[in-house]
């Protein structure tokens, strides 16, 4: 299976991308959607993350309390590394388990894989191919 990492900045169009290629019949992961099953109630991550920044996370359902961790993670750069040093792996094994998945359903396929910050993390690294959307914020004007 050919692992293709696709990556730009917010808003220049990694969604429509994605989705021209699903359209193609390409195998398509949204990293931004692991990373909310990763902490989902019962989930390891989510766990991991209460242990480290507390019960005040949570809201009274038990799920995750998203505004109150970012605003914590935002006002604190030690603790955004933080946050990412533990949620990172488990981002990472859901999406090697999902791509063994098609690549075991479909060997000859190719799996899309939409990560925003994947050249800064170094997560680029992990494909056989990357495609880097980009357009101006000129561009983004117009298309808004």
């Amino acid at each position: 299976m050919l692992r293709v990492g696709l990556t730009g900045s917010i808003g220049v169009g990694k969604s429509f991308v994605s989705s021209v290629f699903t359209e193609l019949g390409c195998h398509v992961l949204d990293a931004d959607r692991t990373a909310r099953d990763v902490v989902a109630p019962g989930a390891p991550g989510l766990s991991a993350v209460v242990e480290a920044f507390g019960d005040e996370i949570l809201q009274s359902d038990g799920t995750l309390d998203r505004a109150r961790l970012g605003a914590i993670v935002f006002e604190d750069e030690k603790k955004r590394l933080l946050l990412n040093s533990i949620l990172h792996p488990f981002i990472i094994a859901a999406q090697d388990e999902q791509l063994r998945d098609w690549e075991s359903e479909d060997a000859r396929g190719i799996a899309i894989v939409d990560a925003a910050l994947m050249i800064e993390s170094g997560g680029y690294k992990r494909f056989d191919k990357l495609i880097v959307v980009h357009c101006t914020a000129k561009e983004r004007e117009v298309i808004r």
